[in-house]
């Protein structure tokens, strides 16, 4: 049985470090110093901040551990960018979340691990766009931090495909989130329609934590946010797996009501509360 190698553009314990550094054009350059010949490859890499230069050196890495014999990859992506676009919704749309897949399984990728893709609605084996990919969920861990101190919470998801964020807590809700058309000018944004609670959404007087997988713009969480401080919740928590807080998001989700926000650190943020390389690890 080959042994494993495990390998990152980070430091990180337990791991070796690949050798990464840019020309002074903007080209990606990387080295991998380890024999890894007839070995099985584990490797950690993120590619978020920086997603397109990082996509990069992540294809030169794989095509080079092939290149030099490694027996199989691993992939281990704490945030898959690119995943947001899984379907066309207009004619002639790119979808990025394929080709990215593809991409990784082509360049020799035999199985990715990551969390709470955006494009896979519950945790657990997939096979998507020929990669086989394990999606571990971050939501145990950051519904406990969330309600340290705090005595059965009650549980949002913000739209239909965060549910399972919530499916195993006896006081949840799930919101049904209405996009509208893209808008104008160069960024690629759908504005929010509407965002309605459903029936059971009784949280007047109680402590809630409203958990989705990403918070980028915070325009969901927003809306959400709003919506529980007018039905009378007694604190609200805003709990993410991804939190990338874009264009001040953080502060905004703060002023519209929110007392705590936390998430995992797949992405730096000083709100991370759960380490997402330990929940990587968990994979089998």
């Amino acid at each position: 049985m080959a042994d494993k190698l495990y390998l990152s553009t980070e430091r990180l314990d337990g791991y070796q470090l690949i050798i990464s550094k840019r020309f002074p054009d903007g080209d990606e350059y990387v080295r991998i110093p380890q024999e890894v010949a007839g070995r099985e490859i584990v490797l950690l890499h993120r590619c978020w901040p920086d997603q397109n230069s990082k996509l990069v050196q992540l294809l030169l890495i794989m095509r080079t551990l092939k290149e030099l014999g490694a027996l199989k990859i691993t992939l281990q992506i704490p945030y898959l960018p690119y995943a947001r676009q899984d379907k066309r919704v207009l004619e002639g749309e790119s979808v990025s979340a394929q080709i990215i897949c593809k991409l990784l399984k082509e360049a020799g990728a035999e199985r990715l691990v990551t969390l709470d893709c955006h494009f896979l609605k519950r945790e657990g084996d997939f096979e998507y766009a020929g990669l086989k990919i394990t999606n571990i969920s971050a939501a145990t861990p950051l519904l406990d931090c969330a309600g340290k101190g705090t005595k059965s919470p009650f549980i949002i998801t913000p739209d239909e495909g965060a549910a399972y964020f919530a499916q195993t807590r006896k006081h949840a809700a799930v919101l049904k989130k209405i996009r509208g058309e893209y808008g104008k000018g160069k960024t690629a944004y759908r504005k929010i329609e509407s965002l309605q609670a459903s029936e059971n959404f009784n949280v007047a007087g109680w402590n809630v934590v409203i958990i989705d997988d990403i918070v980028g713009s915070g325009s969901t969480m927003i809306r959400a946010v709003q919506l529980a401080k007018k039905a009378g919740a007694k604190s609200i928590t805003c709990a993410c797996t991804h939190g990338m807080f874009l264009n001040g998001a953080d502060r905004k989700l703060l002023s519209a009501g929110a007392r705590k926000l936390i998430s995992t650190n797949s992405i730096p943020t000083k709100y991370a509360c759960v380490d997402a390389e330990k929940l990587l690890r968990t994979a089998r």
